[in-house]
């Protein structure tokens, strides 16, 4: 996959500041991360995305992002985040190895990149309530999500094109060994497969902001709701917001 060409680029330019003596607090680091973390998205992107207008409203009021589990069952398609599910045999112990906790605790936020929202675009996100768009680039909010005081902030926070696969192939990555070859350090391939959606919702150019709530310690003020259904973690929103529209 391309995008994992331009995450290789920006960790071996990280690499190259590590070894000039540039730890991960340093701006340049920073922004590096932010590129490899997006898989090279060009932070003057646009980025589009419809609220129902009360959500939206709270989390501005709030200073908070509300994003809900990457889960199949809260999001109606036994085919999201397909990895949560997976489990295998341990042969030392005979029991059963739950592969899916590795990717249970990303929580996810669908963007488009897609500039003219389509009629059923409203519909489907207002959910008959009425609603806005707003429109930012991938700058701004991996400024406002992946912040040098945060020293884990380079594992918390992914942003991705998402991948439209058809359905038996995203069905086929339900075993253990696409688990296993998924898991590495950096965390960027388990991100990847929670951003793997069938081919019937290609129209929709989705960009995905996952947050993995795995990652410990986690962030000061983090709160949960309705049972871990949603997090919401804080967030500056001036100067965030570049169009809104209401409907």
């Amino acid at each position: 996959m391309n995008k994992f060409k331009e995450f290789e680029a920006a960790q071996s330019q990280i690499r190259t500041l590590d070894f000039q003596g540039k730890n991960s607090q340093s701006p340049e680091v920073v922004e590096q991360y932010k590129l490899r973390n997006s898989f090279g998205l060009d932070p003057s992107k646009k980025i589009h995305r419809i609220f129902q207008k009360d959500f939206y409203d709270k989390d501005v009021a709030d200073d908070y992002l509300t994003l809900p589990v990457a889960s199949s069952t809260i999001w109606n398609d036994p085919l999201e985040n397909p990895l949560e599910d997976v489990t295998g045999f341990d042969i030392v112990t005979g029991g059963t190895i739950d592969y899916g906790t590795l990717v249970r605790q990303f929580y996810a936020l669908c963007w488009t990149e897609r500039e003219t929202p389509n009629p059923s675009d409203w519909l489907s996100f207002s959910h008959n309530k009425k609603a806005v768009r707003i429109s930012t680039t991938v700058g701004k909010l991996l400024d406002r999500l992946m912040l040098s005081s945060d020293r884990l902030y380079m594992h918390r926070t992914w942003l991705t094109k998402v991948e439209y696969m058809n359905p038996s192939l995203i069905q086929a990555m339900k075993n253990p060994a696409v688990v296993l070859n998924h898991m590495e350090s950096s965390g960027s391939m388990l991100a990847a497969s929670a951003a793997v959606v069938r081919t019937a919702f290609s129209s929709e150019d989705e960009v995905r902001l996952l947050f993995d709530a795995s990652i410990t310690p986690q962030l000061s003020q983090i709160k949960y709701i309705d049972n871990k259904k949603f997090i919401r973690i804080p967030f500056d929103w001036s100067g965030f917001v570049d169009c809104e529209v209401e409907k």
